[in-house]
């Protein structure tokens, strides 16, 4: 391990993300942290894919890389974060679930990328088909993310860092999947970075007309952009059982949401504001198809 890290430790359960999202200094970490160090901690959660055909989406990491900014005259480079294999199942991170792929003691300064090195993927169908799936020079040059806005930190610091694995784009299915005939899969993986502290969360419940929750609504959020041509998905989500869904992760701004079911009208809402550090309350109410 290099040796400007003094500290590595990877959770292997997913946790419930129900504090206030931050990125701030915290006393007690400051305690047992190395002088001049800040901590850096490194979550993963994802936009699921359609749940009705896919059982489980498991995405295999051996390893995760940091790249600091340095002189003008210095190559930049990366920094070892986690060298030890990790298996995930995607599709286990969604409403406000998260997984710690790494926490470790960093060099104050500027970061600008996570690079991970995905060795392969396996889908599950929920008739317990099976695609082994492998992505181009995955594990050897890995999957570059860049962190926006670039992240500064400061000595005593404690930073969290979110990956979005946006499964509904990182798995191309092939095939009429809306017939429920799936010939396979190709592997693109689409992630993206943001500091928690930065951010916010949009959640809230869907239901029809009779105020029924309507369980596997997806919950898409987009940015306003002028051209019709540009894909400005941010991220997404699907509803639980009891029609809740929680997005994390989204800068402050203003968005629009789409939500779309079986069955029901796509609604849309737009003028989302979120900003950081807080929860923003959309409630969706579908209409039937006649």
């Amino acid at each position: 391990m290099k040796n400007n890290m003094k500290r590595l430790s990877l959770v292997l359960s997913a946790v419930v993300f129900t504090i206030l999202i931050l990125a701030s200094c915290s006393n007690d970490d400051n305690q047992s942290m190395t002088d001049g160090k800040a901590k850096l901690n490194v979550y993963l959660t994802d936009a699921p894919f359609p749940i009705d055909l896919v059982s489980k989406t498991i995405v295999n990491i051996d390893k995760i890389e940091i790249r600091k900014q340095v002189s003008d005259s210095t190559e930049a480079e990366f920094i070892v974060l986690s060298e030890e294999p990790f298996q995930i199942d995607l599709l286990s991170l969604s409403n406000g679930l998260t997984e710690q792929l790494a926490s470790v003691d960093l060099d104050a300064g500027e970061y600008d990328m996570i690079r991970m090195h995905v060795s392969d993927s396996k889908i599950i169908l929920t008739d317990q088909t099976e695609f082994v799936l492998k992505i181009p020079s995955g594990s050897s040059s890995g999957l570059k993310v860049k962190i926006e806005p670039g992240m500064v930190i400061s000595a005593g610091q404690t930073v969290d860092v979110l990956l979005d694995f946006d499964v509904s784009k990182s798995f191309v299915a092939k095939g009429n999947w809306k017939g429920g005939q799936l010939n396979g899969f190709n592997f693109k993986p689409v992630v993206r970075c943001v500091l928690l502290g930065m951010a916010g969360r949009i959640e809230g419940t869907v239901t029809d007309t009779t105020g029924t929750a309507l369980e596997k609504a997806a919950v898409k959020v987009w940015l306003p952009v002028q051209e019709t041509d540009k894909d400005s998905l941010i991220t997404s989500s699907f509803t639980d059982s009891d029609g809740k869904y929680q997005i994390i992760g989204i800068l402050s701004g203003t968005y629009f949401l789409t939500t779309e079911r079986d069955s029901f009208e796509t609604d849309t809402i737009w003028n989302v504001n979120v900003q950081q550090g807080q929860s923003t309350t959309v409630d969706i109410e579908l209409t039937p198809l006649p």
